[in-house]
């Protein structure tokens, strides 16, 4: 069942059918408590529901960040990159950002953009280039390593991560000891590599890094 709610979260109409439902209280229930499998699901759905800014609220209510920065930690290899892309989404509201690094977040999303599977450093970059459009945020990630962590992965990452980490290295730069660190760790040699030889998208967002 959590599967096929995790496939209708992604239809507009069938979201809010699950929210009027009651389903994010069972799918966050079911992230905490649940089997592997079910947490594993129940987290992807989540991840989808969590697009809309009402339902975004509904899962941070029902303890979602601690839960999701949990399971990011300590979950297998699928709880891990299904939270991590969940919570990416809840990053984008800038309380989410805030609450997300105060359980935790940064640190173990700048340990997973370093030192996990493709698929987790791309949910991981996703995560700290929200997280790094607050202020204090962008100084956190940089004390955690992340700087480092994210101009390799826009060297030497695959696609998404890339873009991701080119983002996120944009967001942090807007601080300038981040901006200063950034170079030092030889982020303008891979902007201007990816600003040349990336895709559009990379080629867009190496570009804002460099202004």
């Amino acid at each position: 069942a959590a599967g096929a709610l995790a496939n209708l979260a992604l239809n507009d109409d069938s979201s809010v059918a699950i929210v009027a439902a009651g389903g994010i209280e069972v799918l966050v229930s079911l992230a905490r408590d649940g089997n592997e499998g079910q947490k594993e699901i129940a987290a992807a759905a989540l991840r989808n529901l969590a697009y809309s800014d009402d339902n975004k609220a509904a899962i941070v209510a029902g303890g979602g960040i601690e839960l999701f920065v949990a399971m990011a930690r300590d979950g297998t290899e699928a709880q891990k990159e299904n939270a991590a892309g969940t919570l990416a989404n809840l990053a984008i509201n800038d309380e989410n950002s805030v609450a997300i690094a105060a359980a935790g977040g940064v640190e173990v999303l700048v340990s997973l953009a370093r030192d996990g599977t493709k698929g987790q450093k791309v949910r991981a970059a996703g995560v700290l280039r929200n997280l790094a459009m607050n202020d204090d945020n962008r100084v956190a990630i940089a004390a955690a390593g992340g700087i480092e962590v994210l101009v390799s992965l826009a060297r030497d990452g695959n696609e998404g991560q890339k873009e991701n980490a080119a983002v996120a290295l944009w967001n942090l730069s807007i601080n300038d000891d981040n901006s200063v660190a950034i170079a030092a760790a030889g982020g303008i040699e891979v902007f201007v590599s990816l600003a040349r030889d990336g895709n559009e998208a990379q080629k867009e967002r190496a570009a804002g890094a460099l202004r």
